[in-house]
């Protein structure tokens, strides 16, 4: 059951258009507590609510926290002007996001010339007894630069037998495109591992 919303709190209300593109004094509060003057700045809702989803999605923070009491009092406090939004606009945002994100690794990884290493990491979440699966990808891209891509996160149904297993890499495999330029694979060690390498070479 999620958080009732103060009604009290007016975040979500209509405010003057002109004070979204109004340029605010900014003050930040120093060592002692003082105030200092850090210069003028425009509001960005857009700008905001894209920082907001990037930090929900870094530290894994439980959608319905923007639904809370706490989170809408500090961000009136903090900035005014910013209209939080639902939980499940955040959702919708979130998944925009990946999608964004997604494509851009996609076009990064087709046009680089280098292979790609896979290491995956398998476990069982003690509290809910499931399984699930993370596939990251490791090269060097084109300016020599190290690049590491979480590309999948993903649950594995039971039983995690070879077979289960194998059909998972291999759908990631051809979902980015990766089957023609894979050099290794590295998994954590287990002989259902072990038997499971041979299917997916």
């Amino acid at each position: 059951m999620g958080t009732p919303i103060d009604p009290s709190i007016n975040i979500r209300g209509p405010k003057q258009s002109i004070l979204k593109t109004l340029q605010q004094s900014s003050s930040s509060v120093g060592d002692r507590g003082e105030s200092i003057l850090v210069g003028n700045y425009t509001f960005n809702q857009d700008a905001a609510r894209m920082e907001l989803t990037k930090m929900i999605a870094l530290h894994a923070y439980p959608l319905a926290m923007v639904d809370h009491i706490g989170f809408r009092r500090f961000c009136n406090a903090v900035q005014p002007l910013f209209e939080v939004i639902s939980h499940n606009t955040l959702k919708l945002d979130i998944l925009n996001f990946y999608e964004r994100e997604r494509a851009k690794t996609m076009k990064l990884i087709q046009k680089n010339s280098s292979r790609i290493a896979i290491t995956t990491d398998m476990w069982t979440a003690s509290n809910q007894n499931k399984g699930y699966m993370t596939i990251t990808t490791h090269f060097i891209d084109n300016n020599w630069n190290l690049q590491s891509r979480l590309m999948r996160f993903m649950y594995v149904p039971a039983l995690h037998t070879t077979e289960v297993i194998a059909e998972i890499i291999i759908e990631h495999f051809f979902g980015w495109n990766l089957d023609r330029k894979v050099s290794t694979i590295t998994v954590d060690n287990c002989s259902t591992n072990d038997a499971m390498i041979p299917k997916i070479l």
